[in-house]
């Protein structure tokens, strides 16, 4: 099954069919809706990565990531994905420079004015994951951005990945300046129990309509800024002549006090040449799919998951 969703993967996540692709992803998550949330975890786990979780006694990365998605339940998570509530966040940790500037937010895409907007500014939802759009006056579709948008904030983005933290978001629609710099860098960090061990850096994150970029390359280094050895399967760039932005140490402090009440927690950002934007919090990568080649690395960092200190009332209350 896994390598025939490699193949399919392969086949289909390109630039001409990458619509299709996605669909037929939704369309899948769809048919396995009747199923509770571990046995769709565990079922999309071994569909996608050959893996069989093992949830009675977690110890590696992806069965412990997989443990806190269906048994972790901290409010908090709620209000830090939703990336309207957590500029809350930011403002009152003192790191209000770090937010992209917003120009509105709207519960219904009829209610932009665009006309009343810059030339260009950037859409995304509050809810989901990988709803973003450039909207340029004269060049952009409106009709296909409002169909796609509509669409999304009727949608519960929980039923798809079964991540509770998305489950009880109220979806908005958030209107951003645009961000000129097209040398931005995602960095993002991966902090367990309030420390950063590893970051990745990831280039060509955005293609032409500002959504997520199929040709993005992404290297990981340790936190002493060397080259990891963890294998995470995407392709990496050269790095000969790249050098780490001059905010790596202001991107791990504030990583840090942002994760400190998670056991795991990953805190992104987007980079400029001069500029440096908070991006959002992700409490289970790749919907908990992520693995860290080879299998001492999933050893290593699932024992840096304590899921003993955890306190009771953030538990479901079956644990």
């Amino acid at each position: 099954m896994k390598n025939f969703k490699i193949i399919i993967r392969n086949i289909f996540l390109r630039e001409r069919t990458k619509t299709l692709y996605r669909k037929l992803s939704k369309l899948k998550s769809i048919m396995m809706l009747p199923l509770n949330d571990e046995q769709f975890t565990k079922i999309n786990i071994r569909m996608n990565s050959g893996i069989k979780l093992e949830l009675k006694k977690p110890e590696r990365f992806i069965d412990k990531i997989n443990w806190l998605k269906l048994n972790y339940r901290n409010p908090l998570q709620t209000e830090y994905t939703d990336k309207y509530l957590m500029r809350n966040h930011l403002i009152n940790h003192g790191y209000n420079h770090l937010l992209p500037p917003l120009i509105g937010v709207f519960e219904s895409f009829d209610d932009i004015d665009f006309n009343q907007m810059p030339e260009k500014v950037f859409l995304k939802t509050n809810h989901t994951s990988g709803v973003n759009q450039l909207v340029e006056k004269g060049k952009t579709d409106l009709h296909k951005v409002k169909s796609r948008f509509n669409r999304a904030l009727k949608d519960n983005y929980y039923k798809y990945s079964r991540e509770w933290n998305y489950k009880n978001i109220h979806p908005k629609i958030l209107v951003e300046e645009y961000l000129s710099d097209d040398k931005l860098v995602d960095y993002k960090f991966f902090v367990f129990g309030g420390k950063v061990e590893f970051f990745g850096v990831i280039k060509n994150i955005i293609d032409k309509e500002g959504r997520a970029s199929l040709n993005s390359q992404i290297n990981l280094y340790e936190k002493t800024l060397k080259k990891s050895d963890i294998d995470i399967n995407r392709t990496g760039f050269d790095d000969s002549d790249f050098e780490l932005s001059q905010y790596v140490t202001e991107m791990i402090e504030v990583a840090e006090t942002l994760a400190s009440p998670f056991p795991f927690c990953r805190v992104d950002f987007l980079v400029g040449q001069n500029k440096l934007y908070f991006g959002e919090m992700t409490f289970h990568p790749n919907g908990g799919q992520l693995v860290l080649n080879p299998i001492d690395n999933e050893i290593k960092y699932g024992q840096k998951i304590d899921l003993t200190r955890i306190p009771r009332n953030h538990l479901k209350p079956d644990n």
